[in-house]
């Protein structure tokens, strides 16, 4: 197979992997309720057992991914139920069985990287169900919102950076990635802002335009940030549930990052 057939079938499969993503996601918003937050929890999990795969390899310390698993749906089922104080419990238990962990390891097993465990365990924890959080209390409205504005930054890179990408952005974190997409990526987005503000926002198109600078720079950075992740272990992709995307980590790197500005800027300033 040439390289011009192997990259259309990478787009073809990108864009259907897309189209079924997106799917299920403006489903489960429309219902909300039980589906939606089965779908946060699913995206928690798969998160959640790849971050850990990328330094533990594939079947690495089960237990402690199970327990991490359990501990990430307690915060995001309690913040559904408006009880983030409870939730914030949980990651706080999360921290005692880390370093219990640690104490363990270090002082009976004797393990020189105990310590590197425990961090890897609560990096874990903070970088995914803590992020998500979000998701679980924004309003429809803003959801879409979000998930559009990520979306189409990701979508506007990918191609633009595929057709026109000469100049790296940033080769030793990601040596894919091309300033041409990243520009892509932010016209995109502020575009999209810009016309989404017009028409449901409360702040205008302008107010908008600079939410999407802002959106995208997180976008980007979560991106580039998951990308360091895997070139740190030597690892392309997070996992390949998603065909033409990679894993759910490779899927939601943006989403982690640009939704939790969101909604702290949702808290200060009226758009919406």
């Amino acid at each position: 197979m040439s390289l011009d057939s192997e990259m259309r079938s990478i787009d073809i499969r990108r864009i259907i992997t897309g189209l079924a993503l997106a799917a299920v996601l403006l489903a489960a918003l429309w219902l909300r309720g039980w589906p939606l937050l089965f779908v946060i929890l699913l995206v928690a999990a798969l998160g959640l057992w790849e971050f850990y795969s990328l330094f533990w390899g594939p079947t690495g310390r089960i237990p402690s991914r199970i327990c991490a698993i359990a501990l990430g749906w307690g915060m995001l089922c309690l913040t559904w139920m408006h009880r983030p104080q409870d939730a914030l419990v949980c990651l706080g238990a999360a921290f005692v069985l880390a370093a219990m962990s640690f104490l363990f390891r270090w002082d009976v097993i004797e393990e020189e990287d105990a310590f590197a465990a425990s961090g890897i365990f609560m990096a874990g924890m903070a970088y995914v169900p803590l992020l998500l959080l979000p998701a679980t209390y924004l309003s429809t409205l803003k959801l879409i919102f979000v998930l559009a504005a990520v979306a189409i930054s990701d979508t506007a890179a990918y191609f633009v950076g595929t057709r026109f990408g000469h100049h790296k952005l940033w080769p030793r974190v990601s040596p894919n990635k091309s300033s041409e997409g990243a520009v892509g990526s932010l016209v995109a987005c502020v575009l999209f802002c810009a016309v989404y503000g017009g028409m449901y926002g409360k702040a205008g198109w302008f107010a908008f335009a600079l939410l999407g600078v802002a959106v995208n720079a997180f976008a980007q950075l979560g991106d580039l940030f998951e990308s360091a992740l895997k070139r740190s272990v030597r690892i392309k992709d997070s996992g390949s549930i998603l065909p033409g995307h990679g894993g759910m980590l490779d899927r939601a790197d943006s989403l982690l990052f640009a939704m939790p500005m969101v909604a702290v800027v949702d808290q200060w300033f009226f758009f919406f």
